[in-house]
């Protein structure tokens, strides 16, 4: 019990530095903005925004791990301050700074949302859709693509995961036998599920076999 009330104490100071940040912002003082996510970041997760975007999201995950799992309150409140941080470094115009933690940040509620953690007053899908649309413009690692991948597929929306596996396919970045597999469980649908998610049937086969032939054009 006082785990978790703590966690959510935390949860509550986390919105209050990140509307201080807003605050900042709006006063023209983008540095003071970062500075104060970033000394919260470091005083109460012992976690420095520079340290979170260089580790792997697996190692990152972990340091949020209380009992073997990341907790959803520690997740909402790096992956907000990184959401933030993005915003302000896009406001410097320092696009390699904030398209970074844009990424990180939409994984990291990707994450949350496929293993259904829900922190209170966190509302992980809105947050992801916004994340989205702020990395719309750009091109985004192999990483964050197939974990948008995996998200429009459970989410149904098969047409747009499938152009995104022809991405991942055309970079090398997954294997044939992930998108043969990413077909199968397609097969299994209803005509009724793949006409919702934009690939009915047919052009679901025809993306079937064009995967084919890229990956063996691949390995030729």
């Amino acid at each position: 019990m006082f785990e978790r009330d703590y966690l959510i104490r935390l949860l509550a100071q986390a919105g209050a530095v990140l509307g201080k940040a807003a605050g900042l912002k709006d006063l023209g003082k983008p540095q003071e903005a970062l500075q104060t996510i970033d000394e919260f970041m470091s005083r109460e997760l012992r976690l420095r925004s520079r340290l979170a975007m260089g580790l792997t999201d697996e190692d990152l995950l972990s340091m949020l791990s209380l009992t073997g799992s990341p907790n959803a309150e520690s997740v909402a409140i790096v992956a907000s301050c990184l959401k933030q941080e993005a915003e302000l470094y896009a406001s410097l115009g320092e696009e390699d700074e904030s398209v970074p933690r844009f990424e990180k940040s939409l994984r990291l509620t990707l994450h949350a949302l496929r293993n259904e953690l829900e922190a209170e007053g966190w509302d992980a899908r809105k947050r992801a859709e916004e994340l989205i649309a702020s990395l719309d413009p750009y091109e985004t690692e192999a990483d964050t693509k197939k974990a948008l991948w995996g998200w429009h597929e459970e989410e149904g929306r098969f047409a747009d995961a499938e152009n995104l596996l022809f991405e991942l396919g055309e970079a090398g970045a997954l294997s044939a036998e992930e998108g043969q597999a990413f077909y199968t469980r397609l097969s299994g649908m209803e005509d009724a599920a793949l006409d919702a998610g934009g690939l009915p049937r047919d052009e679901m086969e025809e993306g079937r076999r064009q995967w084919g032939a890229l990956t063996k054009e691949n390995e030729a």
